[in-house]
């Protein structure tokens, strides 16, 4: 997990990007860095887990969310995001699974859009323009 810059440094919306194949994860970091956005990076459930237990001012703006992750899956980022720290943060899910009763177990723990991969670059800027002030 790394982070590009922190908050005090500047006020640009933070995104974290949980993806564990490397490709993608260049993809969206040089994307949404290019366009602006800080980065936190997770390659695997649980280290998305621990960037979410921070002090709230340090709390990404957005997550881009991954399901189909080593160590703990999407799903159990996203039910402890809501659940456990009863956090509104929104959340775009970025996947290649197609299971239908997911996506529906998705939605119903409040993701605010659920795009296949691979997404394009407008895709993702679109979602994120949506949900970021």
């Amino acid at each position: 997990m790394s982070q590009k810059s922190t908050r005090a440094e500047d006020a640009r919306a933070r995104v974290l990007i949980v993806e564990d194949e490397p490709s993608v994860m260049q993809f969206l970091e040089a994307l949404l860095r290019g366009r602006g956005y800080e980065t936190i990076e997770a390659c695997n459930g649980v280290e998305a887990m621990v960037a979410l237990t921070v002090p709230q001012s340090e709390l990404p703006d957005a997550i881009l969310l991954d399901v189909g992750l080593p160590l703990e899956g999407g799903v159990s980022v996203l039910t402890f995001l809501r659940n456990v720290l009863r956090s509104g943060i929104p959340v775009i899910v970025v996947t290649g699974r197609q299971e239908p009763e997911e996506e529906a177990a998705l939605r119903e723990l409040g993701i605010s859009a659920f795009l296949r991969k691979p997404p394009n670059a407008q895709q993702i800027l679109s979602a994120l323009s949506e949900v970021l002030p």
